[in-house]
């Protein structure tokens, strides 16, 4: 069954409709607008494969070290670390399951098909102490992988498109969106949506390295 969210009240319902009873409430929202919606899922060990197909494109991103199997039509992978991430078009039956012992911790990240869309920034070259490694780039997306190095800063910015970030390692960062500004210990899994057009900045503030991903919606 192909599920679209007009049918219900939130997305925090509409995701729970594809799991058992028993699993909603390990499924929270964490943020929810007219870009993006993200979800966190939490597996048990040994979990089976449970089969979604959704209308629009999902991002899977992988936040803790366990054996999780993402079955895309014939294809399979396996992610086992931090940092995995998987791009699922809409429309497209996928199953995803946690093989191992550990629980599994993921975000889905639903890229709303209504969005407004605007082109991507076009890369630009790190500053010093950040590197950054492109893990896809297509017509909906793309999603960099970020290290800062301990005092690393970027230069104030903004971009055309939106912009969703996902803390990778457990870091205290310093961001500037907008007018609002803080300094925390992001743990993994740690959102922040930065509207296009929006001045920011992120830069650490942390003693050890940290790393975190950069989605630039399409």
């Amino acid at each position: 069954m192909l599920r679209t969210l007009a049918a219900f009240a939130s997305f925090t319902e509409f995701v729970a409709s594809s799991l058992p009873a028993e699993y909603v409430p390990q499924r929270p929202a964490l943020l929810d607008n007219d870009t993006v919606a993200v979800t966190r899922i939490e597996l048990p060990p040994s979990e089976p494969a449970i089969v979604h197909t959704y209308a629009f494109p999902v991002v899977l991103v992988q936040i803790n070290a366990a054996q999780v199997i993402v079955k895309e039509r014939d294809l399979q992978r396996v992610g086992r670390g931090l940092g995995e991430v998987w791009f699922i078009e809409g429309g497209t039956r996928y199953s995803i399951a946690n093989s191992g012992r550990n629980r599994a911790e993921i975000l889905a990240i639903a890229l709303k098909p209504d969005r407004p869309k605007a082109a991507a920034a076009p890369p630009t070259d790190a500053p010093p102490g950040i590197t950054r490694a492109t893990l896809i780039d297509n017509d909906q997306l793309r999603v960099v992988r970020v290290r800062f190095s301990p005092g690393a800063r970027e230069p104030l910015h903004s971009h055309p498109n939106d912009l969703l970030t996902v803390q990778l390692t457990r870091g205290r960062v310093e961001i500037l969106n907008g007018s609002d500004r803080s300094t925390d210990a992001r743990e993994p899994g740690f959102v922040q949506f930065l509207r296009r057009d929006t001045q920011h900045f992120f830069a650490s503030a942390d003693k050890m390295p940290f790393e975190l991903l950069s989605l630039s919606i399409k």
